[in-house]
């Protein structure tokens, strides 16, 4: 048992060392991308706030994906570590290949999928609520976004000093990078360390500074492509436009988090850069907004069907 606690806990940290690679982008790709913020500066920020997020108010979104798919006393420690390494494997694919897919979708397939193997009663109630937050998460985002765009342009247009406002555009964005950190750690470190905690092996104030500490250096180490993805490629992006959809996508965030329900900041954050895009007139690059819809779509379809495959194997090797 000892032994598989270990092995539970190593899978975690990949999970959020892939998670830390892949969904960094979205709390300061807009920041990076706006050339507001260096790389390293960027991830020092993701660092803080995100361990600060998991401490404070990550409890709710890991109640949900440890037990509230799965009932309490089905998750064992054996399928924790099924979950988990399902959904470390596609996310290891997409981060590769520098697309910025939803580890809460691929978390949720891994849990479903090992629930569906057993032949756990699933709560669909719980699971519908989660897929129709994936649904709305990212036009509430655009729709904050575009909201702020407008207000922040206006407050810009009467400052006349161009010192200041450059002190202001920074500001800005440390902040929305900070506060989406922040919800990033709130929302997104709870799925890797939710099986844990349903699981019965760590306390969750525990098992989220664990997990965000291995999120941390996922950012600091393998992050740049999909940072480039969302600060980049989806649109062109200035100082008011990059902090809305930061701002846009984080408070759509924190309202799932209120709720406890695991949604995905790649989906938010892209959400608010597809808004600002819009409402500038710069236009939406479709062809790399089409491969990131089908990510999402794939994803926790993948994550299912990797967990089915990966409990077999582990059944045939007599570990389950």
């Amino acid at each position: 048992m000892e032994a598989l606690g270990l092995a539970m806990i190593a899978v975690a940290f990949y999970i959020a060392w892939n998670i830390g690679s892949n969904d960094s982008a979205n709390a300061m790709g807009t920041a990076v991308g706006a050339g507001i913020l260096s790389f390293r500066q960027a991830t020092l920020t993701i660092a803080i706030f995100t361990l600060l997020g998991a401490y404070l108010k990550g409890y709710k979104v890991m109640k949900t994906v440890g037990k509230g798919i799965v009932p309490p006393g089905y998750l064992t420690v054996e399928l924790a570590v099924i979950a988990l390494l399902s959904a470390g494997v596609w996310v290891t694919i997409a981060t590769v290949k520098g697309l910025p897919v939803s580890t809460t979708q691929a978390i949720v397939g891994g849990v479903l999928g090992v629930g569906l193997s057993i032949g756990a009663p699933v709560n669909w109630e719980t699971m519908a609520k989660i897929a129709g937050a994936w649904v709305f998460s990212p036009v509430l985002s655009g729709i904050f976004a575009i909201i702020l765009y407008k207000f922040y342009g206006w407050v810009i247009s009467r400052i006349k000093t161009i010192a200041t406002i450059e002190k202001l555009y920074k500001a800005l964005a440390i902040l929305g990078g900070s506060y989406m950190a922040f919800n990033f750690g709130t929302n997104e470190v709870a799925n890797a360390s939710g099986p844990i905690v349903g699981a019965g092996f760590l306390e969750p104030r525990t098992a989220g500074i664990l997990v965000a500490l291995s999120l941390a250096m996922g950012a600091l180490t393998f992050s740049y492509a999909v940072m480039h993805t969302v600060g980049k490629k989806i649109t062109s992006l200035g100082p008011v436009s990059a902090f809305s959809a930061q701002f846009g996508s984080a408070i759509s965030v924190s309202l799932a988090n209120v709720l406890g329900l695991p949604v995905s900041s790649s989906q938010a954050i892209v959400g608010g850069v597809v808004g600002v895009g819009i409402i500038t007139g710069e236009g939406v690059d479709r062809s790399v907004v089409k491969d990131i819809l089908f990510g999402w779509v794939a994803t926790p379809t993948v994550a299912v069907i990797i967990s089915l495959i990966v409990f077999r194997l582990f059944s045939l090797a007599g570990l389950v």
